[in-house]
């Protein structure tokens, strides 16, 4: 057998590359300056360090902003230090900040209002505090009694070509104290007797303010209303806003606007007279609303009369001699106060009546709105407005229908 020789491989040797003398030189001098730059941040860290410690300066906070929206309060502010700021909390609680130190903080407000303490905290651990009161708006915590507007338009009623409206609305007096939003009364009622009883613009005379002195409430009824009224054709309608007066002997009277309370037989309007004068022009039904109480006093409580807080308080406006064709609709009765509505800056009563004449008044839903019917709207409504210390009246006929819808 042959034998077979074997022989081992010589080992490779590797050989490092040597460096350059000009690669040493930029290694060394790169070392060099990151030993110079940590040197430096070492030095500026301990000098830091030493005037954080040494640091005696409290921290402060400045509120920019304080805000409730519906529950919610906000708080925007800034904290500084001239150390730097380590922490800003609430109740404990960190919050977050910028780099600035401005910071923005949310919380539930309950309805007695918040308190809330905000800490800052700097570098060397020194705090300092502030306070703040979060508080709901008014709007937040009121309960707001609101009412619908007036709306006149809507529901279409029968066109009534013969019938003619007077309307009064006195706010302003000249010789006493306001009527509170009878001008307004007036204006709106204005609209309500086109659309809602009717009558043609051309037949509405509306007297306002100064336009209803003595001479012109007079004028108004013995000329215009007895020329324009038809003879047993026309239905007749009187609105007045505005102070009613009775003397001791209980006779009612319509204040206008240039009155004098101590000649009330020559400066003011007798109630009766009007009945009497209106009925002269035979017309075919008569109703009267009138917002106005007889007590002595202003809408608004103020006393019109030196002696009225002494007089009987047994008053009756309503005439027991109504003729049988007159619906009379009044905002009280007795020794009531007539009061307004200041939410919608109408008197109360005139206010009902004429939502009542919308359609809400209809009750049995047969397109028609009677005297009755009316009249129950008004005085359920200005009851519970009032707490029942002003009851609206009705005399004539109930079933009379005012309002015709189509």
């Amino acid at each position: 057998v042959g034998e077979t020789t074997q022989t081992a491989s010589a080992p490779v040797t590797k050989t490092k590359p040597k460096a350059t003398s000009a690669a040493l030189t930029a290694a060394e001098k790169e070392a060099e300056r990151l030993r110079q730059e940590l040197a430096a941040i070492k030095a500026q860290q301990k000098q830091q360090q030493q005037t954080i410690s040494s640091d005696t300066k409290l921290p402060t906070i400045t509120i920019a902003s304080v805000s409730t929206k519906d529950k919610q309060g906000i708080i925007r502010g800034k904290a500084r230090d001239n150390t730097g700021i380590a922490e800003v909390t609430v109740a404990g609680n960190p919050i977050t900040f910028d780099t600035s130190g401005n910071f923005m903080f949310e919380t539930f407000v309950p309805v007695d209002g918040k308190k809330v303490t905000i800490q800052v905290t700097d570098l060397n651990g020194l705090s300092n505090s502030k306070t703040v009161k979060l508080a709901r708006s008014a709007s937040n915590t009121a309960t707001a009694i609101t009412f619908e507007t007036l709306n006149p338009l809507g529901r279409k009623v029968a066109k009534n070509k013969d019938a003619l409206a007077l309307i009064i609305g006195i706010e302003k007096y000249k010789n006493t104290v306001d009527a509170a939003y009878a001008d307004k009364d007036a204006l709106m009622f204005q609209d309500y007797a086109t659309e809602k009883l009717g009558i043609p613009s051309n037949r509405i005379k509306t007297l306002i303010n100064n336009e209803a002195d003595i001479s012109g409430m007079l004028l108004g009824v013995r000329k215009w209303l007895r020329r324009s009224s038809k003879p047993n054709e026309s239905d007749v309608y009187v609105f007045y806003a505005g102070h009613g007066i009775t003397t001791p002997d209980r006779e009612a009277y319509l204040f206008p606007y240039d009155g004098a309370t101590d000649v009330l037989d020559r400066t003011a309007l007798l109630q009766k007279d009007l009945f009497s004068e209106i009925e002269k022009a035979n017309p075919r039904n008569v109703t009267i609303f009138l917002d106005a109480c007889y007590t002595g006093k202003a809408r608004t409580g103020e006393v019109l009369m030196a002696d009225a807080e002494l007089r009987p308080i047994a008053i009756r406006p309503i005439d027991d001699g109504l003729p049988d064709n007159f619906t009379l609709l009044t905002a009280s009765s007795g020794s009531e106060f007539s009061g307004p509505l200041k939410e919608v800056k109408q008197g109360m009563f005139s206010y009902y009546l004429m939502k009542g004449m919308e359609g809400v008044a209809d009750t049995n839903q047969d397109n028609k709105i009677t005297a009755g019917e009316l009249h129950s709207y008004v005085k359920a409504n200005v009851l519970q407005q009032s707490s029942d210390s002003q009851t609206p009246q009705l005399q004539g006929d109930a079933n009379r229908v005012l309002v015709q819808f189509q």
